[in-house]
């Protein structure tokens, strides 16, 4: 485990699937801004909380290390942990970090929750990060535009809580996004989720204050558009477009400010 807490904090560990995302989507990423998503199995954070908490104390400043202690069970604390390490590598690599520094970039979160770079970002320009988790992956996203990140695994509760986040009038058009229903709701469920983690509203955006209004594929992707609710409480007038895909059988979701849809 001490070669475990080494590589980690070497900026060594996680997979760096950029690339994968941009093929998917396929010319329509030429219009996305620079970025970083990385990948991280809850299941290479070793297999104790013994050696958990050796990798934790190798990489997380000391105020970090204080919320990690802070969770009761040892799967959040390892759900969490694989988040932090995600967005710090790929922080780390958006930015050209040399060796060493993924365990000098310290993430906290604003008054949202949202998380944000601290220190040791090593760039003029603040970079934006998002984390997500599901199942046993954890995801970290570093841009320097503002972004936002969901990934959802494609579970059979989707279907029984379907009237929490699916309207009425959106029922006929999620079908476009997959001919099978619940990996059509989890693109959904996904797109929102995503959403309501980049709209700066508190309390949080509700799943059914946006209504889906149009589905373009892209690649092998999609680009989701939704339309906010007049009536409802401070929304802005337009919303971001929203990347949508399938990746290793989870919804993935991703926002870029300021991206260019192709093909719209």
């Amino acid at each position: 485990m001490v070669l475990l807490a080494k590589k980690v904090k070497e900026g060594q560990f996680g997979r760096d699937v950029s690339l994968e995302i941009s093929e998917i989507f396929g010319a329509a990423s030429a219009g996305w801004p620079l970025f970083s998503l990385v990948l991280v199995k809850l299941a290479d954070l070793g297999g104790n909380d013994a050696a958990l908490c050796q990798t934790a104390g190798a990489v997380l400043s000391a105020a970090e290390m204080k919320r990690f202690q802070g969770f009761r069970f040892p799967h959040r604390r390892r759900e969490w942990l694989a988040g932090r390490l995600a967005v710090k590598e790929a922080v780390a690599r958006l930015v050209a970090a040399p060796q060493g520094m993924v365990a000098d970039i310290e993430v906290g979160v604003d008054n949202r929750g949202k998380p944000l770079v601290l220190s040791g970002q090593g760039n003029n320009k603040p970079v934006q990060i998002a984390i997500s988790h599901s199942g046993e992956v954890a995801l970290g996203l570093a841009s320097l535009e503002p972004c936002a990140l969901d990934f959802q695994e494609i579970r059979s509760s989707l279907a029984r809580v379907e009237a929490r986040f699916v309207r009425g009038d959106e029922k006929g058009l999620v079908q476009q996004c997959h001919a099978d229903k619940l990996r059509a709701l989890g693109l959904l469920w996904a797109g929102k989720e995503a959403l309501r983690k980049y709209v700066p509203l508190w309390p949080l955006l509700g799943f059914l204050e946006a209504r889906l209004e149009r589905i373009v594929a892209q690649g092998d992707g999609f680009s989701l558009s939704f339309q906010p609710l007049p009536e409802k409480r401070g929304l802005p007038a337009t919303l971001p477009r929203v990347l949508a895909t399938l990746y290793e059988d989870n919804a993935l979701a991703i926002i870029f400010a300021g991206s260019q849809d192709r093909g719209m």
